[in-house]
């Protein structure tokens, strides 16, 4: 909740307004992620934390952004693709094939194992063409979200920053063997916001000051 505290800043008053405007499930994640960055003696703060920036930016494009594609994750799609392989590899087994020069060996595949680990390969490429980082999807959602001139672009700073945000992010958010400690978090998430309020604030202030 956005109260009299003085970490509230009039930074964090507007993305706060604004995200209860456009994604309202989503502000009471960022205004308890504040707080949380407020409350050292908190137990496991750090992770609370950064679980509620990372669910910020993996959702919020889906609410905020139309245009905004559910892409599949890697991990959703190639265990299947892989347990396909495995059954045409038994099916199919490699044959040996002996090399008279070196009396060596050599090992070849059959068609059907063949085919099924080049679509491995396409589909790895095509994701990989096609998917964007995690930052730079935030990004072009919160940048697709105001009315914009037909010049206007996403400065590169702001994907780089959203990225390395990310990054530092998820890195922290599940339990761990070792808990992590709070160096540099509050740097990290004052960046995240930074890059945040840039596009979601006075790039377009607020759709001209919400149309009125």
């Amino acid at each position: 909740m956005v109260d009299n505290s003085p970490y509230w800043t009039r930074e964090r008053r507007e993305i706060a307004a604004w995200l209860n405007d456009h994604a309202p499930s989503f502000a009471d994640g960022y205004e308890g992620a504040v707080q949380l960055l407020h409350t050292p003696a908190l137990s496991a703060r750090v992770h609370l934390i950064c679980h509620l920036v990372r669910d910020i930016y993996r959702y919020l494009p889906g609410v905020i952004d139309a245009k905004a594609k559910a892409s599949p994750r890697p991990a959703e799609v190639f265990p299947g693709m892989v347990k396909e392989l495995a059954k045409q590899w038994k099916a199919f087994p490699p044959r040996t094939v002996k090399q008279c020069e070196d009396d060596s060996s050599d090992h070849r595949v059959s068609k059907q194992v063949y085919r099924h680990i080049a679509k491995l390969v396409e589909k790895s490429e095509k994701m990989a063409e096609d998917q964007p980082t995690v930052g730079r999807a935030l990004a072009r959602s919160l940048f697709r979200c105001g009315v914009r001139n037909v010049d206007e672009f996403i400065a590169p700073w702001i994907i780089k920053s959203f990225d390395a945000e990310y990054d530092f992010f998820v890195e922290r958010a599940h339990l761990a063997k070792e808990a992590p400690g709070d160096g540099g978090l509050v740097g990290h998430f004052e960046s995240f916001e930074r890059a945040f309020h840039s596009l979601s604030w006075f790039s377009v202030k607020w759709n001209s000051d919400r149309a009125g």
